[in-house]
């Protein structure tokens, strides 16, 4: 059974990004996989205030909000998805604070330790990426955030893009990043 988190990151509930997601997660469920959902729109959290409690004695993140569940939920999960709109040239700022405080799944001397993130190696990370332009924009910002999510383990990093949509349901009518959804949580959950 694949255990996957899933992180919403467009303040806009129902938007293009969340449809998007839903449609890889209703595939996974389908598959047997347990889906947690995080609408980080609706929790209260700030991003990391650089504590450093992860990296002087303690092993999670020292701030005290409803992101502590999220984290929790990430650390646990096979799968973690991360659902975005591009909002001015990059992910939302919402999705942005969130991805800080990752910072606490990195050992005390991550920059030099053999394995620096306490995420261990084996986990999926799928972005979901939307935009309103064409997919000439943006690019694949897996590769932007490659260097942090290689020192955070995820190995495997699958890219979910829909490009051109704008207006709310415009995702539904995108047939190939719908049928990119599906069968990528198929082969994920190894049902394809």
């Amino acid at each position: 059974m694949n255990r996957v988190a899933c992180l919403l990151g467009s303040p806009r509930a129902g938007g293009n990004s969340d449809l998007l997601a839903k449609a890889f997660c209703d595939e996974v469920a389908r598959n047997g996989g347990v889906v947690e959902w995080f609408p980080l729109r609706d929790l209260r959290f700030k991003g990391c205030v650089s504590l450093r409690h992860c990296k002087s004695g303690g092993e999670t993140c020292g701030l005290k909000d409803d992101l502590n569940p999220v984290l929790e939920a990430v650390a646990a999960a096979d799968i973690v998805v991360v659902a975005t709109p591009i909002y001015f040239c990059n992910i939302s700022g919402l999705f942005k604070q969130a991805l800080d405080r990752f910072f606490s799944f990195f050992v005390p001397d991550y920059v030099t330790a053999a394995e620096p993130s306490r995420l261990g190696r084996g986990k999926a990370f799928v972005l979901v990426q939307v935009q309103g332009e064409g997919a000439e924009r943006y690019g694949n910002l897996l590769d932007q955030y490659g260097p942090a999510l290689d020192k955070l383990g995820f190995e495997r990093r699958e890219l979910i893009r829909a490009s051109g949509v704008r207006e709310v349901g415009d995702v539904v009518r995108h047939t190939e990043a719908m049928d990119d959804a599906t069968s990528l949580a198929r082969r994920l959950t190894g049902a394809a």
